[in-house]
């Protein structure tokens, strides 16, 4: 029998399933293409050291994916003197800036899409005042795009609010929050463009360090400019899982796949490149029920995951086509 503390299913949604909905959301894929020519004006220092990295592997662009450069730059800890430490600093800066203002966007849904979203959205309704929780989101996203969809629709604002997994405070204090007993319960493990620093507070991550910053809210003037809170796409993180909202976010997550009886994957295509991924989502491969990528027959990551996880799990196929079948 499931606990009642535990979920009896679990959806694991990584970039696929927000591409498929918000074409405009970029891939990983997508951001690779934007380095180091479609580096806005405003990252001079990060453009300027991409180019000059190309440059130095020849031309050669495969050498520019987006995790190696954030990788380097964010383990870098040995600098010659104050001026490297401080182009260093501005460049992690701008690094974290780029990344936040590629995915972030303004989620714009079709009718259609929309309709889909919301439809598997209320499929995923828990009523937490029973004490028993049927489903929980698992993202590996840090987009808005479900929050977005929520806000934006007058039925599910009223019907639902979003349950993080933990107690994260709006900036402004007295800002009204939507409560109901019917929550989606949305883990995002590796953060959120809605989340920032508490302004003035130390380094580490801290639960009592972050707050939950909407558009519509009286403090986000003065957030806007700021770093959201999320982990970019570089084998090294150590930085970020330093204090104890990301240890707990990624602790209750472990404790949830384990006392699942279903896990599904919708966009997330085990990327090879992050071995800590693989390992903490493959020891509960017995009860993956499907694993939904969107890649041509025959392509090499379709077969890789085949063999991974066995072909009768992995299904090619558009998030949206899915889940409106499911």
């Amino acid at each position: 029998m499931m606990q009642s503390n535990c979920y009896r299913r679990i959806f694991v949604l990584g970039s696929g399933f927000s591409k498929s909905f918000s074409p405009q959301m970029p891939t990983l894929r997508d951001l690779n293409e934007l380095i180091p020519f479609g580096i806005p004006d405003e990252f001079p220092h990060f453009r300027d050291y991409c180019k000059r990295f190309l440059t130095l592997c020849n031309g050669d662009s495969d050498y520019l994916g987006i995790e190696p450069l954030a990788t380097s730059i964010l383990s870098a800890q040995i600098f010659p003197g104050e001026r490297e430490r401080l182009y260093h600093a501005s460049l992690r800066f701008e690094l974290l800036r780029f990344i936040a203002s590629v995915i972030r966007s303004d989620n714009v849904l079709d009718e259609s899409a929309a309709a889909i979203l919301k439809k598997f959205l209320e499929s995923c309704e828990n009523d937490s005042a029973s004490g028993a929780r049927e489903t929980l989101l698992l993202s590996f996203n840090y987009d808005t795009l479900i929050e977005t969809a929520i806000a934006k629709d007058k039925e599910l604002c009223e019907q639902v609010s979003v349950d993080y997994g933990v107690k994260i405070d709006p900036a402004d204090r007295s800002a009204k929050r939507g409560k109901s007993n019917r929550t989606i319960d949305l883990i995002k493990l590796h953060g959120s463009l809605n989340w920032f620093p508490v302004k003035g507070a130390s380094d580490e991550l801290d639960l009592k360090n972050v707050c939950e910053v909407e558009p519509q809210d009286r403090s986000f003037p003065i957030y806007c400019e700021d770093t959201p809170i999320f982990i970019p796409m570089a084998h090294a993180k150590e930085s970020f899982l330093r204090g104890s909202l990301f240890n707990l976010l990624w602790s209750k997550a472990d404790y949830y796949l384990k006392n699942a009886e279903e896990i599904y994957f919708i966009g997330y295509g085990f990327p090879k490149t992050d071995i800590n991924n693989l390992e903490f989502l493959l020891r509960h491969r017995d009860r993956f029920k499907k694993v939904v990528v969107f890649e041509h027959d025959g392509s090499h990551d379709l077969q890789r995951l085949q063999k991974l996880l066995g072909e009768s799990l992995v299904e090619s196929c558009d998030a949206k086509e899915f889940l409106e079948k499911l």
